[in-house]
């Protein structure tokens, strides 16, 4: 790996580091206050922490049912099942993910996993029409990626704390203009107002969460350039080709897993032009805006990220 691509991943690595450290301390920081306090959230704490890290462990037995995952052999589609297998090894897994096809027409991939249920890498039929083999590894390195840097995981922690929030916060506000467990009324504007704020908190520590994972997206395309022969134009052509042939509409159907997903499939974004004319691009004030409650980065972003991996490896 060359010194200028190095430090360009040490960047993303701080920044996700910090991001991450800063949610978890302000998560912290509150949670000391409310079980210090006398309004009595113990036991709401932790049925939203038992509820989280349940989902966790079981969500990828849902995604099988959902997406009706179909599981892949190296006799269904060894080129598919063998291109996996390369890039677990190259990425130093110690097992291979299970590979799976959903039998959905928008293209699209994913990565998931839990400690009971192991690793799978999943793509849509979608991906297979669309795009063409090399593109294809580029995708799975991407999804690879994410399961060498422990996405899975890191994102449960970051998503889990702001819902808690949220969680308990709805809880306070609709407990105070029902009048729960208040024995007054300034009681009950107390609660209120401790609701309120856990909310706003819970909405900041969520805005924190969706830049971390646009964050770990840059990452996991960063892991598909440096260990993808060529992988930094594979996976600039497959991006545009994703994001040409999305279909909200269909993409809807994805929705619960589009944080999953390597695009987002409910989001149609300008991707008609070639490459070059897509990335130089001036994104507006209003699509900034949106760019900031969504999962993904815009595919300008992307694409000019890896851009500069071409460049390094010439």
């Amino acid at each position: 790996m060359s010194k200028r691509r190095g430090l360009s991943l040490l960047g993303l690595r701080v920044d996700m580091m910090l991001t991450l450290s800063f949610i978890i301390a302000v998560s912290g920081f509150v949670f000391v206050l409310l079980l210090g306090s006398s309004i009595g959230l113990i036991g709401g704490l932790a049925v939203a922490l038992a509820f989280n890290f349940l989902m966790w462990l079981v969500s990828p037995y849902l995604l099988t049912t959902i997406y009706k995952l179909k599981p892949v052999d190296r006799r269904d589609l060894p080129w598919l099942y063998s291109t996996i297998e390369m890039l677990a090894m190259k990425s130093g897994l110690k097992k291979m993910p299970r590979v799976y096809i959903t039998p959905t027409q928008v293209p699209n991939a994913f990565a998931f996993g839990s400690p009971l249920f192991g690793y799978g890498v999943a793509v849509t039929e979608g991906l297979l029409h669309t795009l063409n083999k090399d593109e294809i590894e580029a995708v799975l390195g991407h999804e690879v990626g994410h399961i060498k840097h422990g996405d899975m995981h890191v994102m449960m922690i970051a998503t889990s704390l702001p819902a808690i929030f949220l969680y308990i916060g709805r809880w306070l506000i609709w407990g105070s203009m029902l009048g729960y467990g208040s024995r007054d009324r300034d009681e009950s504007g107390y609660t209120y107002m401790i609701g309120i704020s856990l909310v706003v908190i819970g909405w900041f520590l969520y805005l924190l969460a969706l830049h971390l994972s646009r964050l770990r997206e840059f990452y996991a395309d960063a892991h598909s350039a440096t260990t993808v022969e060529g992988g930094a134009e594979k996976l600039q052509r497959a991006l545009v080709k994703i994001v040409e042939n999305t279909n909200p509409k269909q993409g809807a159907k994805l929705a619960s897993a589009k944080a999953l997903m390597i695009a987002d499939p409910t989001r149609k974004e300008i991707a008609e032009e070639n490459i070059r004319s897509i990335m130089k691009r001036e994104v507006s004030f209003s699509e900034r805006i949106m760019s900031l409650l969504s999962t993904h980065p815009r595919i300008e972003e992307r694409l000019r990220k890896l851009e500069k991996f071409k460049k390094q490896s010439k």
